[in-house]
């Protein structure tokens, strides 16, 4: 990992929020490479740094494989943003791989499904 990956990866881990979505932001912009700095923290205990995570992968519009596991986290803005940033990704299987999720618990999740579905 670059030295630069590495300083957008430690602002996942700060505790102003802003920080943490300029490090998702700049991380997306490595493309590829900062896919690969954010697949690693999908599996992070804190949820703050799986939806920062997602949310990386989303801006980079690559990687969505890695965000379909995402789509069944314990925590609801962990699904949310993964439904988010594949809408960004535009993959082929879009509609089947998040229409399970129109019926969430979360209405937030269900709102970004509709959103999402409604764009393509």
């Amino acid at each position: 990992m670059s030295s630069e990956t590495e300083e957008y990866v430690a602002l996942f881990y700060s505790d102003d929020k802003l920080k943490r979505k300029y490090g998702a932001e700049k991380l997306g912009e490595l493309g590829r490479d900062g896919v690969e700095a954010a697949k690693n923290l999908l599996s992070d205990s804190d949820w703050h740094i799986r939806y920062r995570a997602c949310e990386a992968i989303g801006f980079a519009k690559v990687g969505a494989e890695f965000l379909y596991p995402m789509l069944s986290d314990e925590k609801d803005h962990v699904r949310y943003m993964a439904v988010k940033s594949l809408g960004f990704c535009k993959t082929a299987d879009l509609e089947e791989r998040i229409s399970p999720l129109a019926d969430d618990e979360n209405e937030f999740v269900r709102r970004i499904v509709g959103k999402v579905l409604g764009s393509q």
